[in-house]
């Protein structure tokens, strides 16, 4: 084991991920977030990034997907950022190892504005896959704001083992018999009744809170890259914006949970990590990243 650098709960390792891996006690990681390799056949100064064909590339990445779901831990959540190169490929082989019933969505992350190609559609957008290990039970908090607002605690159309009869004080709801289905299950609505955000408007529930609603479309001023092909970036031509991160680890991860990205690249994952209490390792081939990730963590007050 290649340890670079060990302090305040955060270890770097220089080495191979699939390595690092395999010496990983099983169910230790509540979050994983990698920014994968993309497969652009481009060779730089530290690392290749090249995989060959996707099948190819596919069989590489294999036993570090399959390594990465018995690291983590059984409520835990794995991001995998890729591009348009690699996302369809790498959902298949992560639905083939972590199953299709643990895909919890596919997030659209905007990078840039147009930027004007070539005989081609402008692509603006990355792609982040995210599963959980047991889609059962998994962490998941809820982002709040300042202002309040009121979303329909249901929707439209009948559905198998959604139809559950419920009661809201004295009121009954029924809502198979209105042609419509739950979106929560009985125990987040208890919750909700709890804590006093639940309304029945025309008999139907809605929660009234201050709850900030997140869709799989990340285009916030935050969430676009800081540089341009144009501009020197920071370290690495791709690094990612902290308010990736940021909104990642606080959604599915507590303080003091451990976090692990295996392609540490430019080192946001770990300086995020650090900024919100969380524990951390990360891993990286070159000994570049290591060294820009250490600084880094080295730089925060």
């Amino acid at each position: 084991m290649s340890l670079y650098y060990s302090k305040d709960d955060i270890q770097i390792h220089n080495q191979d991920n699939l390595e690092l891996l395999k010496s990983l006690p099983e169910n230790s990681i509540n979050l994983i977030y990698c920014d994968i390799l993309y497969n652009t056949g481009k060779v730089f100064d530290d690392y290749s990034d090249d995989l060959g064909n996707p099948e190819e590339a596919m069989e590489w990445y294999r036993p570090r997907i399959t390594e990465m779901k018995r690291v983590l831990a059984e409520n835990g959540s794995i991001f995998i950022h890729c591009n348009w190169r690699m996302d369809s490929y790498m959902r298949i082989l992560m639905d083939e190892i972590f199953g299709t019933n643990c895909f919890r969505n596919r997030i659209y992350r905007q990078h840039s504005k147009e930027r004007g190609f070539f005989a081609n559609f402008d692509s603006q957008v990355d792609i982040i896959l995210y599963y959980v290990k047991d889609h059962k039970s998994f962490v998941f908090h809820e982002l709040r704001g300042e202002s309040k607002r009121i979303v329909p605690l249901f929707e439209n159309g009948v559905l198998e083992g959604r139809g559950d009869v419920r009661f809201f004080g004295e009121e009954k709801i029924d809502l198979k018999s209105m042609n419509k289905h739950w979106l929560i299950s009985p125990a987040q609505f208890e919750d909700m009744i709890k804590a006093g955000e639940v309304q029945l408007i025309n008999g139907l529930p809605y929660r009234f809170s201050n709850v900030i609603p997140v869709g799989n479309l990340w285009n916030e001023p935050e969430m676009l890259d800081t540089y341009t092909r144009t501009d020197t970036a920071d370290a690495y031509d791709t690094p990612k914006p902290e308010g990736v991160l940021d909104r990642i680890i606080r959604i599915v991860t507590d303080p003091g949970d451990l976090v692990a990205d295996f392609f540490l690249g430019g080192g946001t994952t770990a300086v995020v990590s650090k900024k919100l209490g969380r524990r951390f390792i990360g891993c990286d081939i070159s000994e570049k990243a290591c060294g820009v990730t250490v600084s880094k963590l080295e730089g925060l007050k």
